[in-house]
């Protein structure tokens, strides 16, 4: 055998092994020779050879002698049944038997219960005696029936003539070893476990990351790549092992970019737009001694919200209204020209700087009420009012409308500013206006319901006063002398005007108006003695730069004058002058209060002349309304012309509203004018057969009867005393209403009339959605929409209209609904 056989036979160990062998040999029991370069053969001699030979029985005696002093091996010989011949101290100290309690036992007492149920002793002795020796390792029991891993070899003795003589056992307590293995085993498991777990959740890890990513190797071939990867690109399971290059349609940017991190090893990052698939990707790629990492993930929407940024920051730059963005400091972080230019300051002054540089200390308290609003979601955008303090220290009125929007956990804000100077100018001309036709409607009401005509001179006075602003204003008694008029004091007024001044006359048929020269002395008359004094005590002077006086009564036999008198430079308007002779022309009328009839009629006249003009506004705010609405439609439609290619859909969408916006406000002050018509354009009241009526809105209606599948049934109708084309327009109202406000099911509507009294009752009943108890009274008011214009279109005015038409026939309109059950719309007209 070869010293590396014999080794593995006994197991002490190469170099062990090799030193015994050696004893052996120089005690004569062992032969050996080398082979080869450096190999080794040992042989044991033949019986006969150290029987002939004294040397051969003392190498016996040694070899035993050896055998039984070796205790790291249980060696012990057994006979041809399997019965224990000798027993050495190894064995001894292992199996815990000595000699005279084991020998002659037979040497399944060794093997567990288990393993001699199963015939493992016999099957070892009978592998050794077919093999020549066999080799078996497992638990084995001590004489105190503690158990030991044990390594054995039984090899089989047999006679020169081949008889088997026995077999020898050595057996090796491997206990501390298989507990080792059996850790490092179990180490291994757990590691191999451990790692098979790492690698799961390195996978799961990759493909729950929502980026994409890949691995490269040095020569751009595919190491790893996660599902999304995968079907962003469009690859399969199949590509792992392959050129990107060659899978892939890679751009020139994003191929330098993987050439530049492979030769820098330094991560590069790009933004990269996908051709094949029309979309942008935020590209990292970071390299490594074994090639490169890329992750990835979609950026199409933000480039695209970038690109409308754009577009709107062009389009902030040509609006002519102020825009402006403040951080949740209040400091400018943005003004477009238009602000700069409105507040004379350079954008580069404004950026930065605080609100209340241009916007002043109210602002503050204004903008912070109007931000809890839309923080509590009360509104969805804040709108006020506030002077724009400019550069040179003067001030405009603008209308500031503003948004909030978050950044960096501070709440900011967004406005548009527009200059409403002249705006409010014409709304202050406009209240001014409506204040002077209530005072002379209130001194027409108080001339009426008054004898007391020094209480109505009093009030016309304060009212006059209050109205324009001037710093005196009294009713004075009139002294004409040739051309020029004597102003005496009157009763109670302690600081009057009073004196003599140059006048210029202004005749009309009922009055006379006088306007007093400017910058003339004015005295004030002893009140006792009714003489002028022109002692320091009792002299006053003032500077009068302005004033209107207006005489009371015809130009003939003049009553009074009411006189209004500033001691500071204005302008005085034709308004201004006609309002003091509506005043006077009321006190005229007071006098004359034995003419009553005539002045109810002459007041009745202004009233006239009041709602006149009030039309003349309505139409006039129309007129106003539509230039603008129409100023909207035109850039709307050049907007639509240049930019329709570059807008995207949403940019169309966004148009599309616009005009829709535009139709549906021109339509809204269409129905306003027309509204405000009803009293002076209605035609006369004749008799009107509501049957036709009623035909020809069938008639009109007939696409959208058949559009919505609608039946009208129509009782029969009476004649009535009214206006044939405002009767149309409310049977038009009602019934369209009726059609649109269905619901699902296709339109049932009844039109039916009730006689009671001289008037008829008429009904429009239909089975449609209905309306709330709580909506029933205000759905007559102007403007009041039960539903937004996505789920029904109208303007909010056609029931006011209803209503203000049938009020002019004298009669009521009212409506009986239960909601999902449809609503009866029933007004009264007289009969014929």
């Amino acid at each position: 055998m070869t010293t590396t056989e014999v080794a593995e036979r006994v197991d002490p160990g190469r170099r062990s092994t090799y030193e015994r062998l050696e004893r052996l040999v120089d005690h004569g029991c062992l032969e050996t020779k080398n082979v080869g370069g450096s190999g080794r053969v040992w042989w044991q001699p033949s019986v006969d050879e150290r029987e002939t030979t004294e040397v051969g029985r003392q190498s016996d005696e040694q070899f035993r002698t050896l055998v039984d002093a070796t205790d790291e091996y249980a060696i012990f010989m057994l006979g041809p049944e399997g019965r224990v011949r000798t027993w050495n101290s190894g064995a001894e100290r292992i199996k815990g038997y000595e000699a005279d309690e084991i020998l002659g036992t037979h040497f399944s007492t060794f093997y567990t219960d288990v393993d001699r149920r199963a015939g493992v002793p016999e099957n070892n002795l009978t592998e050794a005696t077919r093999r020549g020796s066999t080799e078996d390792e497992g638990w084995r029991v001590r004489a105190d029936g503690s158990t030991f891993w044990a390594n054995v070899t039984i090899s089989a003795i047999r006679d020169e003539d081949g008889e088997l003589e026995g077999f020898t056992k050595v057996t090796r307590d491997m206990t501390d070893r298989r507990e080792y293995e059996q850790r490092l085993e179990a180490q291994t498991d757990r590691l191999e476990r451990q790692r098979d777990e790492l690698e799961s959740e390195l996978d799961d890890v990759f493909e729950r990351i929502s980026d994409g990513f890949y691995a490269l190797d040095e020569e751009l071939r595919f190491i790893y790549l996660n599902d999304h990867a995968a079907d962003v690109l469009d690859l399969d399971g199949e590509t792992v092992g392959r050129d990107i290059r060659d899978e892939v349609s890679l751009t020139d940017s994003f191929e330098s970019a993987l050439y530049e991190a492979l030769e820098t090893q330094e991560s590069v990052i790009l933004e990269d737009y996908y051709d094949p698939i029309d979309r942008w990707f935020y590209n990292a790629i970071y390299p490594s001694e074994s090639g490169l990492s890329v992750y990835f993930h979609e950026i199409t929407e933000q480039k695209r919200r970038e690109r409308k940024l754009r577009q709107y920051e062009r389009i902030v730059e040509t609006i002519d209204d102020g825009m402006y963005v403040l951080d949740g400091n209040r400091q400018f972080t943005m003004v477009n020209e238009a602000f700069a230019s409105m507040t004379g300051y350079g954008r580069d002054e404004l950026v930065g700087a605080a609100a209340e540089t241009v916007f002043g200390g109210t602002f503050v308290d204004i903008a912070d009420e109007k931000q809890a609003e839309l923080e509590s979601g009360e509104k969805e955008i804040a709108v006020l009012e506030e002077e724009l303090y400019r550069s040179d220290g003067t001030s405009v009125t603008v209308e500031s409308r503003f948004d909030l929007f978050e950044v960096d956990g501070e709440m900011g804000r967004v406005g548009v500013v527009r200059d409403i100077s002249e705006r409010k100018e014409r709304e202050r001309k406009l209240e001014q206006w409506a204040r002077q036709q209530r005072v002379v409607s209130d001194l027409g009401q108080l001339a009426l319901e008054t004898d007391d005509v020094d209480e109505l001179m009093d009030e016309a006075s304060r009212q006059v006063a209050s109205v324009l602003g001037t710093e005196y204003c009294k009713v004075l008694d009139l002294d004409a002398e040739n051309d020029h008029l004597l102003l005496r004091q009157g009763v109670g007024w302690t600081d009057g005007l009073v004196g003599e001044a140059t006048v210029s006359a202004v005749e009309g048929d009922s009055q006379a108006a006088y306007t007093l020269a400017t910058d003339y002395p004015i005295v004030v008359e002893n009140l006792e003695t009714e003489s002028r004094f022109s002692g320091p005590d009792l002299l006053r002077s003032h500077d009068v730069h302005s004033g209107i006086s207006v005489v009371i009564g015809s130009f003939d036999e003049p009553w009074g004058i009411l006189g209004t008198h500033d001691t500071t430079p204005r302008e005085f308007t034709d308004e201004d002058i006609n309002f003091v002779r509506s005043v006077a022309n009321v006190l005229a009328e007071a006098i004359e209060r034995r003419q009553y009839q005539e002045r109810l009629e002459a007041l009745v006249t202004d009233l006239e002349k009041s709602n006149e003009r009030l039309e003349q506004f309505a139409y006039a705010a129309s007129h106003d309304l539509q230039e603008p609405l129409r100023m909207v439609s035109s850039y709307l439609q050049l907007i639509e012309r240049r930019y329709d290619e570059t807008l995207d859909e949403d940019g169309r969408e966004f148009l599309a509203y616009a005009v829709d916006g535009a139709d549906r406000m021109r339509k809204m002050i269409d129905g306003l004018l027309e509204y405000s018509r009803v009293e002076t354009q209605g035609g006369e009241f004749e008799p009107v057969d509501l049957e036709a009526i009623v035909d020809n809105v069938r008639t009109d209606l007939q696409v959208k009867i058949e559009n919505h599948d609608a039946e009208i049934t129509v009782d029969e109708l009476p004649r009535v005393e009214g206006d044939e084309e405002q009767l149309w327009q409310v049977f038009q109202n009602l019934l369209s209403n009726a059609i649109e406000y269905s619901g699902d099911e296709p339109p049932q509507i009844h039109v039916t009339a009730e006689r009671s009294g001289s008037e008829w009752t008429v009904s429009v009943a239909d089975d449609g959605i209905g309306i709330e108890p709580d909506r029933q009274e205000r759905i007559f008011e102007v403007f009041r929409r039960l539903h937004g214009p996505d789920e029904y279109s109208g303007t909010g005015i056609g029931l006011a209209l209803c209503q203000r038409i049938v009020e002019r026939h004298g009669g009521d309109i009212w409506v009986d609904s239960t909601p999902g059950e449809g609503a009866t719309f029933s007004f009264t007209l007289p009969d014929a």
